[in-house]
């Protein structure tokens, strides 16, 4: 428990002193607000896709993570519906209530989630491997389908075409470098021509770095969407996102696999990456398509250090 501890805390360290830096690069006017949507698109457009095909173009799928990816999505849903109800209940406006919902469903499971995982399975690129399957299906197919869906229809005021907003997914490098990276998974092409095969190695590293400029343009992003938000109004929703993604969210992902009687190792992965806090791509997202990127992010912010003290509560309960 020290040790995921640990990890917990140098990883928060790591992405919030990101921001801050970002914020005094802001400040002298290095970085200004309207550039925000540059480093939007930079996420959206050219980290992620890197990340999301070169990282599931390498995968390889087991039936115990398959049903641990299914646990993670219904888990996902769920919350996604229960943050639709509680945002509407709390009067939200439709970027606002854009924003709420892929909060409260969508966490760090690759950003901290990793780091955890590493630190709670030392020398074990196995069970390192299971956790990348369960995030990448579970989560990052959801955000970057549904999520992305919903961050455009509730972006247009939830008064703009379905249709259109499903046309402008369809063609977005999310979506392309999903099925290319999925159709690589599951073909897993191998070429017997040593260079075709050192072609694609040099193709895939430098994926790989393309991908591991994500945290620096997030952090980034996020630095440039920060605002003043009013306590009051910021404090409810907190409260309302840190009962659904920090305990409500990790809760259902272990009762329901514990239902299905996974290996314990197993279940240990799905249970710390569903109690993750908010994540922050699922932020970028929300602004990148119209939504209410300042209180995404002032959320995600808020529940990073909420969730100092709910992970280890959430480990202790069922662990």
């Amino acid at each position: 428990m020290i040790s995921i501890y640990s990890s917990l805390l140098q990883s928060l360290a790591i992405i919030v002193g990101l921001i801050l830096i970002s914020l005094l690069l802001r400040k002298k006017s290095i970085i200004s607000e309207e550039q925000r949507p540059v480093f939007g698109k930079l996420v959206t457009d050219f980290a992620l896709p890197a990340l999301i095909f070169s990282g599931l173009a390498k995968q390889s799928f087991e039936s115990d993570e398959l049903v641990a990816v299914g646990i993670m999505a219904v888990a996902l849903l769920i919350c996604m519906f229960m943050g639709w109800a509680i945002g509407r209940a709390l009067g939200l406006k439709a970027g606002q209530l854009g924003a709420f919902i892929l909060i409260a469903a969508f966490g760090s499971s690759s950003t901290l989630g990793y780091a955890l995982i590493s630190q709670a399975f030392p020398n074990d690129p196995e069970t390192l491997a299971e956790a990348v399957v369960i995030s990448e299906l579970g989560v990052g197919i959801l955000i970057f389908t549904v999520g992305v869906a919903v961050a455009i229809y509730f972006g247009q005021g939830a008064g703009g075409s379905l249709t259109s907003g499903l046309r402008t997914f369809l063609k977005s490098p999310i979506f392309i470098s999903l099925i290319l990276g999925l159709a690589f998974s599951f073909l897993k092409p191998s070429p017997t021509n040593p260079a075709l095969n050192t072609v694609l190695d040099l193709i895939f590293r430098m994926l790989d770095v393309i991908g591991g400029s994500l945290v620096i343009f997030v952090a980034i992003a996020i630095a440039l969407m920060l605002k003043p938000i009013p306590a009051r109004e910021l404090g409810r929703l907190i409260v309302a996102v840190a009962l659904i993604k920090l305990i409500a969210k990790p809760l259902i992902a272990f009762a329901m696999a514990e239902t299905e009687l996974l290996p314990m190792t197993v279940t240990e992965i799905l249970l710390i990456e569903a109690a993750m806090p908010s994540g922050t791509v699922a932020a970028v997202l929300a602004d990148r398509y119209g939504c209410d990127g300042s209180i995404a992010s002032a959320l995600v912010i808020a529940t990073y250090g909420l969730s100092l003290v709910t992970i280890p509560i959430i480990l202790l309960l069922t662990i």
